[in-house]
């Protein structure tokens, strides 16, 4: 991950996560234009459980 940040499952309480990447058709476009552009979202997952415990675009700067 590209973040130092330490992730804590809010179902189960596990700190061990790693990171997914949904791309293809589930890329995130501007609300403002249709491209076939877009960026991928990434989710941290916890490793325990299988919760996303958070997901994100890494260029956001991107859609605007």
């Amino acid at each position: 991950m590209n973040e130092q940040k330490q992730y804590v499952c809010p179902w189960c309480g596990g700190k061990d996560v790693v990171e997914g990447i949904q791309s293809t058709y589930a890329k995130v476009q501007p609300n403002k234009a249709l491209t076939l552009k877009g960026e991928n979202l990434i989710h941290v997952i916890c490793k325990n459980c299988g919760t996303v415990v958070r997901s994100y675009v890494e260029n956001p700067q991107v859609l605007e």
